[in-house]
């Protein structure tokens, strides 16, 4: 059976020209779980961003409701006798879909290319089929864009950031978000002792999302990237992904102990990467995405190896790298911690 995914535009002309291949390359890690043997290809018929999927007997029910929280999927189609039937359109937000979007400063990332990043992440991992919700950290959140995706998919996150006025920002943000959509809600702080330095600052969040019995949480964090599983525990995360800092207003402060010349980046993670995987399950992933024109992916890998993690590669994996901007490439990265 043959179905049509029909793409969301994006208002950049010279994005949208590369997120047909994000689309696809998200999509191809999806329906590897979901229905192995689906064939991809783009479509070259309606003139619109679109990508045909064929699957022998067709999409179950579950797959069907999985792909409808593909980060570019506006709608997707069933082709029957020459006519387009629609069989299901984007998965709501439990929260809010401008909840990630409202919030804007210089440097941020696209929302919907951290919802592909979380994806990615979730599919490259043992955890897909979960019915509860995840836990994902996002070791350098900043404000909380990729926070704010995960709470929309359901699930609980938590952001760690050494930029204590950008948690501020996210803090104020999200509680004003809760106020005025009048959530029930409750904020907590606490602080978490490390072995060097102060002690971490949390600010917590539980919430309660319309129609769903169970509370979610939100948690923002004053922690350098290589003290999570310190600060927050080990074995605690599903999922880590996270967008490595451009290098445009990041610099080596980031990372403990790291000198301002070479790589600072490259230093920050050999440091964090064996810390994360520490903090994540067994059978967890991380996903990393970089500016691939100051910091090579082959480097990257090796790195994730060098940690313990089984680094995932070829197909989509190897297809992810996409113009930005005139200064930045981005790539994206996943390894897997072993069971």
């Amino acid at each position: 059976m043959r179905y049509k995914m029909l793409l969301w535009p994006h208002a950049n002309a010279r994005y949208q020209a590369e997120t047909l291949k994000l689309a696809a390359s998200e999509l191809r890690l999806m329906l590897d779980r979901l229905a192995p043997g689906a064939v991809i290809a783009a479509d070259g018929e309606m003139g619109m961003p679109c990508l045909d999927i064929d699957v022998e007997g067709g999409l179950d029910a579950a797959a069907v409701e999985a792909l409808r929280s593909h980060s570019l999927m506006y709608g997707l189609f069933e082709c029957r006798e020459g006519l387009l039937a629609c069989v299901a359109g984007r998965a709501a937000a439990r929260v809010g879909a401008d909840l990630p979007a409202i919030l804007k400063y210089k440097g941020k990332t696209n929302e919907m290319f951290l919802q592909l990043l979380i994806n990615a992440a979730l599919y490259s991992g043992d955890f897909w089929r979960q019915n509860g919700p995840l836990e994902l950290l996002d070791p350098m959140c900043g404000r909380g864009t990729g926070l704010f995706v995960a709470a929309n998919l359901g699930w609980n996150a938590v952001g760690a950031d050494v930029d204590r006025a950008d948690l501020k920002e996210a803090e104020k943000y999200f509680k004003r978000y809760l106020e005025y959509h009048r959530f029930k809600h409750g904020v907590s702080r606490e602080s978490r002792t490390l072995r060097k330095g102060p002690a971490a600052p949390v600010c917590h969040f539980e919430y309660a999302v319309p129609g769903e019995s169970a509370r979610r949480e939100l948690s923002l964090v004053g922690l350098n990237a290589s003290q999570a599983s310190e600060a927050l525990g080990k074995n605690a995360f599903h999922i880590i992904a996270c967008d490595l800092p451009y290098g445009v207003r990041h610099d080596a402060q980031l990372a403990s102990g790291a000198s301002r010349k070479g790589n600072w980046l490259e230093t920050l993670l050999a440091r964090a990467l064996p810390d994360w995987r520490t903090a994540l399950k067994p059978g967890g992933t991380v996903a990393v995405s970089f500016n691939a024109q100051n910091f090579r992916l082959d480097r990257l890998r090796a790195l994730m190896a060098d940690a313990g993690f089984e680094v995932l590669s070829g197909g989509a994996y190897d297809a992810f790298s996409h113009w930005v901007e005139q200064a930045i490439t981005r790539d994206i990265a996943i390894c897997r911690k072993p069971l």
